[in-house]
């Protein structure tokens, strides 16, 4: 692609983490980007987002609010021929929308019309699917609702987190995304094709209770659940009431220990504890205890010292 030039005039809206994969991704292919819109002002990502758009003498589209008029006169100014989006917190008013020619172009972690929403990553793995995908699709005015452009799949592997798939994700969306502007600039025109109608699974942004650990689910759901938010929203639990994230946890199986409730410990060895779930243990690997440490299991036994039938709890007591 080094000697093929892009003439089509590329709007890009998208903000950090996805939108550093996607920017570069374009840019190093020589697309032709006239304008960059990412974090608005107050978002803590903002200055970083913007020093790395203008060390590549791009564009930066600076803007208070996504609905001001000023920032739609500066891209009706920019004329774009398409836009794109790498990840973007606010939903795009109609009127941005419809002021771009051919329209904008998204990238959704997840193969629509299942898992619309903001986070499928930690839906997909909470729910144990073995498969999840990416949709290149147009925007409409309903989130995750426009015509899909391409889509492709991948597995979600046994030890997968948030993170993992996030990256995994990323990569295969903008390479997707790639090809489409290829395709755009050879033919004037993207294929597209409806969503089917019906009911589909969704995924919400994860709720603060949700990252709390219920130790009346199952092991193996607890450590899903714990994998699906590792590690940008870390699970949570609460022991002698001091607020303890966790990051990973494995399964265990012990017999004899149906004296004991579900979130206490049923047993201590030097280096690991083991929890009673509903079905089976888990063993903490990886936790912050408060303000005390960050460390693993044998760090938590040698320096909270609990004892076999101490409780965690899913609050404060």
């Amino acid at each position: 692609m080094d000697n093929f030039k892009f003439k089509k005039r590329i709007l890009f809206l998208g903000v950090p983490d996805m939108a550093y994969v996607g920017l570069d991704m374009l840019f190093y292919s020589k697309v032709n980007i006239v304008g960059v819109i990412g974090p608005k002002k107050t978002h803590s990502t903002y200055n970083a987002f913007k020093h790395f758009v203008n060390v590549r003498n791009l564009n930066f589209i600076e803007y208070d609010k996504i609905t001001d008029d000023e920032l739609l006169r500066k891209i009706n100014d920019l004329k774009p021929d398409l836009g794109v989006v790498c990840s973007f917190n606010d939903k795009l008013p109609t009127k941005l929308i419809n002021s771009v020619k051919d329209g904008i172009l998204n990238i959704h972690p997840s193969l629509l019309p299942l898992y619309r929403g903001g986070n499928p990553y930690s839906r997909t793995i909470m729910n144990g699917d073995k498969e999840t995908g990416v949709t290149l699709h147009f925007i409409a005015e309903e989130f995750d609702t426009g015509d899909i452009v391409l889509q492709e799949k991948c597995p979600i592997d046994d030890f997968e987190t948030m993170g993992t798939l996030f990256n995994k994700t990323n990569n295969i969306g903008c390479k997707m995304l790639l090809r489409a502007l290829l395709h755009y600039e050879q033919n004037n025109t993207i294929p597209r094709a409806k969503q089917p109608d019906g009911v589909y699974i969704t995924a919400p942004n994860i709720k603060d209770d949700e990252k709390i650990l219920d130790y009346n689910k199952s092991a193996v759901e607890i450590e899903r659940k714990v994998r699906a938010l590792n590690p940008y929203i870390p699970a949570c639990t609460f022991f002698n009431n001091q607020y303890t994230l966790i990051h990973k946890v494995s399964i265990a199986k012990l017999s004899n220990i149906d004296q004991y409730e579900n979130g206490q410990i049923c047993k201590i060895e030097d280096d690991r504890l083991f929890i009673k779930t509903a079905n089976g243990c888990i063993i903490p690997e990886v936790m912050q205890y408060a303000g005390y440490f960050t460390g693993n299991c044998e760090d938590f036994i040698k320096i909270v010292k609990p004892k076999v039938g101490d409780k965690f709890q899913n609050g404060f007591t």
